[in-house]
């Protein structure tokens, strides 16, 4: 070992010698032709990088390997359906996964620098490389079989982990078959992951349930869903289990407690329109910690659902509205309430799941001043919600001294202050069931 690497210090100081005389060497201008190994020349300009040395090493490495992809195995027939159809695609996963395993392997021959940027020229020898493949290729599938192993006799969140791990093991040496014994049978390791990754999905079992699976507007105010996680296969739950559940415009992201369980709290519709919640295995989530280089394992991922029915609550309005203390023939509050909860509330006479309630009154302050003056009357209002089975308030507004005036009559001038009334209340409405 000592004499393999005072000979390759030797060879580098050699040629790094060689660089730094007048002129280049000749493998800047004429390319090395021995057969036995694959030849990379890398050149970064200085205005390219400030470090050109390490980019022009990067250069010659990435043509070695493109080298090496032509020499690639052809037979990746069962690669080919998981990259969309593209060998091309397939080999380049393969050689991209690879890249790191090549360093060990390489020599860098030389290092010569013009007036422009760097030159670097690094080999690798063809026979040492297959000798360095094959070992890492029994070494990968001893891996691989162990995580699989490991996977399967503990079936949880760690399961899909070692899955990930398996693949990216096997990744670079996919090029060829690799077959190993697996539960007394020889198996294609490549496609004993696939087989694995499919099984792991279907056994992750999510199973919801809605506290109310028909929940009325308003009045059901509170709602959850909760989902058990566990393995389908003995009925385990399962924690630590990330599930992405989506529902209307909103997202989360929610682990599975020690109990196997997920539960959330859902918000009340003020709309009847029925909903579907979403809820599926979240990969991000369950492999956030993991570097894939964009080589990760994708899985068959099922979605679920449950729907959530929303119905409109039936209402009751006690409408008391007063013009000047006169009891008004059209209701006015009362009419914008019912146009404003269309489609949100069923209004009943009867048998209501809560009631209404609103009083209104206009008065004047003082006298008109003269003719030239308008008529100046101020009205006060309330609204409240009220349970019809309890009797328990759950929602009240009021607006005070709102003004309303009028050249004609003190009843316009009330009228005018009831429209004013009116849209005050009705914001006041808006910004409490926005958020309801």
């Amino acid at each position: 070992m000592a004499h393999y690497l005072r000979n390759f210090l030797f060879i580098f100081i050699y040629f790094y010698c060689l660089s730094c005389s007048s002129g280049p060497p000749i493998w800047v201008e004429t390319r090395p032709q021995e057969s036995s190994y694959w030849h990379g020349i890398g050149f970064a300009a200085f205005e390219e990088s400030k470090n050109s040395s390490s980019l022009a090493k990067e250069y010659a490495i990435h043509e070695v390997s493109s080298q090496i992809k032509v020499n690639i195995s052809s037979q990746m027939d069962i690669l080919v359906t998981d990259f969309n159809g593209s060998i091309d695609q397939a080999i380049s996963s393969v050689m991209n996964s690879r890249v790191d395993l090549l360093l060990p392997e390489l020599e860098i021959m030389g290092q010569f620098k013009d007036k422009y940027g760097t030159y670097v020229y690094v080999r690798l020898n063809k026979n040492k490389y297959r000798l360095a493949m094959e070992r890492l290729r029994e070494n990968a599938k001893k891996t691989v079989l162990g995580h699989i192993k490991e996977a399967d006799n503990n079936f949880g969140v760690r399961s899909f982990l070692l899955l990930q791990k398996a693949w990216l093991e096997i990744l670079p040496f996919n090029d060829e078959p690799i077959e190993g014994y697996y539960d007394g049978q020889k198996s294609n390791l490549y496609s004993l992951i696939k087989q694995k990754s499919d099984e792991y999905e279907a056994r992750l079992s999510l199973d919801a349930k809605l506290e109310k699976g028909i929940v009325r507007t308003f009045v059901d105010r509170t709602n959850s869903v909760s989902i058990e996680v566990k393995d389908s296969k003995d009925g385990q739950m399962l924690d630590g289990i990330p599930v992405k559940i989506s529902m209307i415009d909103k997202e989360h992201t929610i682990y599975s407690n020690s109990m196997g369980l997920i539960e959330l709290d859902l918000e009340t519709s003020s709309m009847a329109s029925s909903y579907d919640i979403r809820f599926e295995l979240d990969e991000e989530s369950l492999y956030k910690d993991f570097d894939f280089s964009d080589h990760r394992l994708k899985m068959r991922s099922r979605m679920h659902s449950i729907t959530v029915n929303v119905i409109p609550a039936k209402a009751t309005l006690i409408s008391s509205e007063k013009n000047i203390n006169r009891k008004m023939d059209q209701l006015i509050i009362g009419s914008a309430l019912k146009e404003y909860f269309n489609r949100k509330i069923e209004f009943v006479e009867n048998d209501s799941d809560f009631i209404i309630y609103i009083e209104g009154n206009t008065a004047q302050k003082s006298q008109r001043m003269g003719d030239n003056f308008p008529y100046f009357v101020f009205g006060n209002a309330t609204i409240s919600f009220k349970d019809a089975t309890s009797n328990v308030e759950f929602f009240s507004t009021e607006v005070s001294n709102i003004k309303g005036a009028d050249f004609s009559s003190q009843h316009t001038a009330g009228i005018r202050a009831y429209d004013a009334m009116t849209e005050q209340l009705i914001t006041n409405l808006e910004e409490f069931f926005n958020t309801y």
